[in-house]
């Protein structure tokens, strides 16, 4: 029996130190799992019902940039918070309101990206935001030129021909 167990120990030995590698090329590949969260940490916002901002926008400095734009708070776009959870559904699209917005943000960058950028001495800083038009108003106020007084041209007119002097009587 020993003579048998002599042969089949090395034998076996190798099998089982052969075994792993192969384990280890067969195995299947999984993805490896992420620690859990720390008690506390807070899991990153993920914006919904994005339709006209991209995905990796930073949402509560654009949303600020649009309210102090405004000079509206955000209920103005946003439907109220809901009466028995008091938790604001910003993604609804209850309020007709943020139609209008969305509207408008294409327009500015429209205006920014297609317009503006045909301008040959236009800055990277000279964009067109809400504010340009709005200036804290939710409304933007119609534009009405002052009156100019009289005897003014209009600019870019030719100057009026000039009377000629008057010539004293002849004696």
């Amino acid at each position: 029996m020993t003579l048998r167990l002599g042969y089949c120990l090395p034998v076996l030995c190798t099998a089982l130190l052969s075994l792993p590698p192969a384990i280890a090329q067969n195995a299947p590949t999984t993805p490896p799992v992420a620690a859990p969260a720390p008690p506390g940490a807070r899991t990153p916002y993920k914006p919904k019902n994005l339709k006209v901002l991209p995905d990796n926008v930073d949402l509560r400095k654009v949303m600020r940039q649009f309210a102090g734009d405004l000079g509206v708070e955000c209920e103005f776009c946003h439907t109220a918070p809901d009466p028995v959870t008091h938790r604001p559904d910003r993604a609804s699209d209850a309020n007709p309101v943020k139609d209008n917005a969305r509207i408008m943000i294409k327009m500015t960058d429209d205006l920014n990206g297609k317009y503006l950028t045909l301008l040959a001495a236009r800055k990277d800083t000279d964009t067109i935001t809400c504010g340009t038009c709005h200036r804290g108003e939710k409304h933007p106020s119609i534009f009405v030129a002052p009156p100019r007084p009289e005897g003014n041209r209009p600019p870019g007119a030719p100057p009026a021909a000039i009377a000629p002097a008057a010539t004293p009587p002849a004696k």
